[in-house]
């Protein structure tokens, strides 16, 4: 059955009065091509001013949100960019485009739907929002705690006893564990609730990354790292995307590493990957970048592998020890597909871990 076919072909049947949820067909370039009245009425906007626009007008992250729910077959909660009302979406992959169903989550058909989709991500959300607001009131405290056990161990309130320097630096050290703790654990709620929109702009990808390895370097010293960045023949090194963004998701993976291994070798590839290998990972036909960051003595066992972006399951899991890593690449995923791109671990028994970014090149 041809579905552009009957919703495009003039026939008795009035298809876009038949079907019972909002139904948008938008191409892969994610113009919308065709709708039918229920979308319009949902939409709150006529059906021309739809057929004239990019989808993303009117759903927040919709890109990314439709390349899961095609890929996963599951329904994803969605929000209009100008107002607080959601939907639940569905979408297929259908040709040279995304056929897209809509469901008003807000008034909903019952109130059985709304307590179980609409309120926990409200709930959610709300948590979320709270976590960061309250970051400051975690985080001073601990900076007094980490400044004036510092003081005290350099001499500022007086002589010390052997015994009491010991324990004011396992005070100091737990308190700055705490901190890197309570820090990737805000930037978690951040991603999840705060996300901004990316702001777009040309910048030297290759540039960034060895920035990155820089600002690391003393650290890799210590610890007897070594550093290689290698970048693929006839590679643009200028991307069209969110540099501070970019910048995040590189450091925190390259904390992941560091904070898990103390010799071997670190590699950084960037190079371009070809279009059977896009299509491989279900992304949109355009240009990429991948990034693929090897650690040579990070070794992951299939149970870590299940787990590494699941923080909320972790928790409860024999691999608790890992929630760190979790709350970190968990973030670093969300980052990631703000950007509108994907990340994955590869790990081979005993020899490497590899961890592989694709966005948009432009």
């Amino acid at each position: 059955m041809n579905f552009t076919k009957i919703l495009f072909k003039n026939t008795s049947f009035d298809v876009e009065k038949a079907l019972p949820d909002a139904v948008i067909y938008c191409s892969k370039d994610w113009k919308i091509q065709w709708v039918n009245d229920k979308a319009s009425e949902i939409f709150e906007t006529s059906k021309m001013n739809l057929k004239t626009s990019d989808i993303s007008d009117f759903i927040e992250n919709a890109k990314n949100l439709i390349i899961c729910a095609s890929g996963d077959s599951k329904s994803v909660i969605v929000k209009m960019t100008n107002r607080e009302i959601y939907f639940e979406m569905t979408a297929k992959e259908y040709e040279d485009g995304y056929v897209l169903d809509f469901r008003d989550i807000e008034t909903g058909n019952t109130s059985e739907g709304k307590a179980l989709v609409s309120e926990p991500e409200t709930v959610n959300k709300n948590k979320n929002e709270f976590l960061v607001k309250l970051a400051n009131d975690f985080k001073s405290p601990l900076q007094s705690i980490i400044g004036f056990s510092q003081a005290m161990t350099d001499g500022l309130g007086g002589n010390i006893s052997e015994q009491q320097e010991k324990y004011i630096r396992i005070i100091r050290k737990n308190s700055s564990d705490l901190m890197y703790f309570a820090e990737k654990l805000f930037e978690l709620s951040r991603t999840e609730s705060a996300m901004p929109s990316p702001e777009m702009k040309t910048f030297d990808i290759v540039n960034l990354v060895n920035s990155t390895v820089r600002y690391n370097e003393q650290l890799c010293k210590d610890k007897e790292l070594k550093w290689n960045v290698q970048i693929a023949e006839g590679m643009k090194n200028t991307v069209v995307t969110d540099e501070n963004i970019m910048k995040n998701v590189i450091q925190n993976i390259f904390e992941v590493i560091l904070k898990s291994v103390d010799m071997g070798d670190i590699s950084v590839m960037i190079s371009t990957p070809d279009e059977e290998f896009v299509k491989s990972k279900n992304l949109p036909e355009r240009d990429y970048i991948m990034l693929s960051i090897n650690s040579s003595s990070l070794l992951l066992s299939e149970s870590d592998l299940e787990l590494m972006f699941e923080p909320y399951k972790i928790v409860d899991s024999p691999n608790r020890k890992n929630l760190l890593r979790a709350i970190t690449l968990a973030s670093v995923k969300n980052m990631v597909q703000a950007l509108y791109g994907i990340i994955w671990v590869e790990s081979r028994i005993l020899k490497n871990t590899v961890f592989n970014i694709i966005i948009p090149q432009g």
